[in-house]
């Protein structure tokens, strides 16, 4: 990937001139929650100013993507419940779902949706066990394609013929939207996640989320790219990838100890994603349909019972029987030593 281009060359371009800014109440939580000491009263008193806004995260807080037997029935309640940085992650999931809804309507740019949340739920569990943070890597997988979201928002018919052309010609998109819009979107990115003063781990992951890392990941964009390269392979894509990567080639970039616990079954691991952006869809953005445009509506169905854990456990439960069977070992020879420890231990004070 090319070096990015300075914001200076970027902000007189024709094509940026029309990009919205972000909700305003989004960088506020955002503001609030990256210092040091966060007041609940506060946090609480900037959602509850948009009631709209406040009851699109309530309605998620409440799907059976964390399936609480009682109802959360304040913001207060669900920050007691879900904690600040989940709401945060709830926050800037509804966020930008209405910032693109408009757009969600044009099928090329309803798989952008498709492809940011799938990102965003897959770097999260990668994040789990490659020790990163996980409601970070939640949020920069959410904003990795920001530059992405911008411009289909600013201009939604140039940016669906632009992925129709890049699809149809096995096209790079990258280049494409040099060509058409005078930056790609990871420029665009990294100058609207500067403009908007979003924390660092974004800025990195919105600007360098195509950049391989040069070994193990060892920070959040690492995992970001690993978890927008995985999106790819299980076809959760804006456009076919020219070369998708493999589960065992975005295995082998994760750190060696978490590598053992990174065995998923890619059609159940597709079928999990499937189902929590579904979920998502539903629950985050009310006026938005679930499904993808040109589909048929299906028939009503009884809620997804599907849980935050669910997706975890597919990424991580299919251990090969080799690590099983290692781990067995491991847990009956400490019980020998213990007990040879024991014996010896009771025959010296009994002799």
């Amino acid at each position: 990937m090319p070096e990015p281009v300075a914001e200076s060359a970027l902000k007189d371009l024709p094509s940026l001139a029309k990009i919205p800014a972000f909700p305003p109440i989004v960088l506020r939580v955002f503001d609030l929650l990256t210092s040091e000491e966060v007041e609940v009263r506060k946090l609480v008193e900037i959602l509850t100013a948009d009631p709209a806004f406040s009851a699109q995260i309530l309605r998620l807080a409440n799907s059976p993507l964390f399936g609480f037997h009682s109802r959360i029935e304040s913001l207060q309640h669900a920050l007691v419940i879900l904690g600040l940085r989940r709401v945060r992650s709830l926050a800037m999931t509804v966020a930008t779902a209405n910032y693109m809804q408009a757009a969600l309507k044009i099928q090329e740019l309803y798989r952008c949706w498709r492809h940011t949340l799938a990102c965003a739920l897959i770097s999260e569990e990668l994040a789990r066990i490659c020790g990163q943070p996980d409601d970070v890597a939640y949020t920069a997988g959410l904003l990795h394609d920001v530059g992405r979201l911008g411009l289909l928002v600013a201009h939604p018919a140039e940016y669906a013929q632009m992925l129709r052309n890049a699809a149809q010609g096995g096209l790079d998109t990258l280049e494409l939207e040099r060509k058409v819009f005078g930056a790609d979107h990871c420029e665009v990115g990294r100058m609207l996640a500067e403009r908007w003063n979003l924390p660092e781990d974004i800025r990195l992951a919105a600007g360098r989320h195509h950049d391989q890392p040069g070994g193990p990941v060892d920070d959040v964009t690492g995992v970001v790219y690993l978890g927008c390269q995985l999106a790819d392979a299980l076809g959760f894509w804006v456009t076919p990838p020219l070369r998708p990567r493999s589960l065992e080639e975005i295995r082998e970039l994760l750190p060696e100890d978490a590598r053992s616990r990174f065995h998923p079954d890619a059609e159940q691991l597709r079928d999990s994603v499937e189902r929590r952006i579904r979920s998502h869809e539903v629950a985050a953005a009310p006026g938005a349909s679930s499904h993808a445009p040109g589909e048929a509506q299906p028939e009503p169905a009884e809620p997804e019972t599907e849980r935050v854990e669910d997706l975890r456990e597919t990424i991580v439960a299919a251990t090969p029987a080799r690590a099983l069977w290692r781990d067995l070992t491991v847990v009956v020879v400490t019980g020998l030593i213990f007990s040879a420890v024991f014996i010896l231990t009771f025959y010296l004070l009994n002799r």
